[in-house]
């Protein structure tokens, strides 16, 4: 028996806020749950940016917003407090029977804190952040050496009392991956780290022999030096090569749908590209990557690790792989 009665249904809140990859590898602890609790009720606590991921899968009942970004930068202010007792009165009207930590920074316990309800985390030598493992009232071990899918997955089925199944993570969205009739690939270029980016001529020596293949290649940006790039690479490649205009994330994920293929640096909407199913090639610079590999049905490729630089050759070949 756990610490929280087990009442029927059961009402749980997942804090999960940031990154984008981080609200992605958490995905698969739905339908974990979903397998194993009947009738059971899963709100998600994200950041506003991300939320748009969370409320592109069924299995969510209700997506709860926080803007703890925002408000680190305004602590002080009235509005800040506003929407902090805002939060604070919504989660404890839901009454949760357990929130569940999946984030494991200080941060993310204190906000999970909000709802009042019993928390549950990672122990302190499993935790980012040890000292916000002593801000849960149940701690769970689990290794480091897992990936980030399988931490959140093992952390989930302790506290909720299950076995974990052996079976691949799952991940369920909402619209479906129709794909255009022409062949249509997109291209993931930035991320948040310099030491994550693979060379700029090495993204238009690929794209020139995709576009040779006769393929359209499409880029995304998310800021004015990450447009400067990508149309920089995009000029490179000719014709063929387009820039989007700037989108959310639910926009970018629609569009992203309709590809056939999904070639990126190690970043957050690659690693959702291949979760939703789509033929996803990663190149990896300087992590590991069987702690963030890439995940779902499609057929995926990752190359490189810590200190590595995939040749162009590697890439497009890769590409064939998972195209076939």
């Amino acid at each position: 028996m756990h610490f929280f009665y087990k009442r029927r249904p059961l009402n749980i809140l997942i804090v999960k806020t940031s990154s984008m990859g981080d609200v992605v590898h958490a995905l698969p602890v739905l339908a974990d749950i979903r397998k194993n609790i009947r009738g059971v009720r899963i709100d998600w606590l994200v950041e506003e940016p991300f939320a748009d991921i969370v409320r592109h899968t069924p299995l969510v009942d209700e997506t709860i917003i926080c803007n703890v970004r925002k408000w680190r930068r305004s602590i002080f202010s009235k509005q800040t407090r506003e929407e902090i007792q805002a939060l604070k009165k919504r989660l404890q009207e839901k009454k949760y029977d357990l929130v569940i930590d999946l984030q494991g920074l200080i941060k993310s316990a204190a906000v999970g804190k909000l709802a009042k309800s019993p928390i549950a985390g990672y122990d302190r030598a499993s935790i980012k952040e040890p000292v916000a493992s002593w801000m849960y009232d149940k701690t769970y071990p689990v290794s480091k050496k897992l990936s980030a899918v399988e931490r959140c997955r093992q952390l989930t089925a302790q506290a909720l009392g299950y076995v974990l199944p052996d079976t691949a993570p799952v991940f369920d969205f909402l619209f479906s991956s129709e794909k255009v009739e022409n062949k249509q690939a997109i291209f993931f270029v930035n991320t948040s780290r310099k030491t994550k980016l693979w060379p700029e001529n090495y993204w238009i020596e690929l794209g020139r022999l995709l576009t040779d293949e006769g393929w359209k290649v499409f880029f995304a940006w998310a800021s004015p030096e990450e447009k400067e790039r990508v149309e920089k690479i995009k000029n490179a490649i000719g014709q063929d090569a387009f820039v989007l205009a700037r989108m959310k994330i639910g926009e970018l994920m629609k569009f992203t749908a309709t590809c056939e293929l999904v070639v990126g640096v190690d970043t957050g909407m690659t690693h959702l590209g291949s979760a939703m199913g789509l033929p996803t090639v990663g190149i990896f610079r300087d992590y590991p990557i069987e702690l963030v590999p890439l995940m779902g049905e499609g057929k995926k490729c990752a190359l490189g690790g810590v200190d590595a630089c995939p040749e162009v050759k590697e890439v497009y070949d890769a590409v064939k792989e998972v195209l076939s």
